[in-house]
């Protein structure tokens, strides 16, 4: 799997987060519809674990960039579950705030989402591909 298409998927969808962050809904009944949105959070995250535990084309002989990358102290580890679990911790509260109708709460995450995906993944799916 190539670096470059699980960075643009990522940036995309931080960009696609922060911009809903800034939609206005005003009915209720649609606010709860937005909680559809949860999924952008869990395909990052997928796709991030997806990535990781791929093989790493540039050795090429089956090794995983898991255990290619990951040192003894060193800070990929920490990044990804990191990663993979504020992911997890905004599609609930992006589920939570869309199915009980909090805008404020639902923007606010989407965004804080969207920036985590943009700084924090991006930086550990740049950690697990550079050589």
């Amino acid at each position: 799997m190539a670096v470059f298409p699980i960075l643009l998927v990522n940036t995309l969808v931080a960009i696609l987060l922060v911009v809903v962050a800034g939609w206005k809904v005003r009915t209720p009944s649609l606010r709860r519809r937005w909680a559809i949105v949860a999924a952008l959070p869990l395909l990052l995250a997928g796709l991030l674990v997806a990535y990781v535990f791929s093989e790493d084309t540039y050795r090429d002989n089956g090794i995983s960039r898991w255990d290619a990358y990951r040192s003894p102290g060193g800070a990929l580890t920490p990044m990804f579950v990191l990663s993979v679990g504020l992911m997890a911790v905004a599609a609930g509260l992006i589920v939570y705030a869309g199915l009980t109708a909090r805008t404020g709460l639902l923007r606010a995450t989407a965004c804080g989402a969207g920036l985590v995906a943009f700084f924090l993944l991006g930086a550990t799916i740049i950690g697990f591909s550079v050589n």
